[in-house]
């Protein structure tokens, strides 16, 4: 008998979706500009995460959690994920389409 692996392409955004989840019942969901309140865009539910407290973005704790998301994910990155942000209900909607683009290969038309 032989045996077949199957082997499951990575994910990019795999650890973007894992700190949303990890996140989302912490804000409420909102497009558009970064907020000051309990609301967060998902840029921002990132940021957050990462140690921005949502005052500032000119703070130390926006500046350093500002370098740990480009860690994760570069610019071309966030401004997709911002356009899928704004394109969504929701954040379990902006999961979603992370799950599915990001199995996709890499090109300037998807990003």
């Amino acid at each position: 008998m032989t045996q077949i692996t199957l082997i499951r392409p990575k994910n990019r955004f795999a650890k973007v979706i894992e700190i949303i989840e990890q996140e989302k019942h912490n804000f409420r969901f909102r497009r558009g500009n970064l907020g000051c309140d309990n609301f967060r865009c998902t840029i921002g539910l990132l940021l957050s995460h990462y140690g921005w407290t949502g005052y500032s973005y000119s703070s130390n704790d926006y500046e350093e959690a500002d370098n740990k998301l480009h860690e994760l994910v570069s610019t071309e990155e966030q401004r997709f994920i911002a356009g899928i942000n704004d394109n969504s209900e929701n954040y379990d909607i902006v999961i979603e389409k992370l799950e599915k683009v990001g199995l996709e290969p890499l090109n300037s038309s998807s990003i």
